[in-house]
C-alpha cells in the first residue's frame, strides 16, 4: 500500500503525468489486496478529472 499511496503523492506533484501515476497506484493497489487474499475494485476519477481538463 505504501507504493500505491506514493504514486497517488506523484500524482499531485506531477499533473502532467498524472493518469499515469493514478493508473500505477491502482495497480499497486490490486496487488496489494492480491497478497492479503482480498478481491478490490479499484476506482480512480482520472478519467473524469482529464476529460474536465479538456474543456
Amino acid at each position: 500500500m505504501a507504493a500505491a499511496l506514493s504514486c497517488r503523492e506523484e500524482a499531485e506533484r506531477d499533473p502532467a503525468r498524472r493518469d499515469l501515476w493514478l493508473e500505477q497506484a491502482s495497480k499497486w493497489t490490486a496487488l496489494a489486496g492480491e497478497q492479503a487474499g482480498h478481491a478490490l475494485i479499484v476506482c480512480e476519477h482520472a478519467a473524469a478529472t482529464s476529460h474536465e481538463a479538456r474543456r
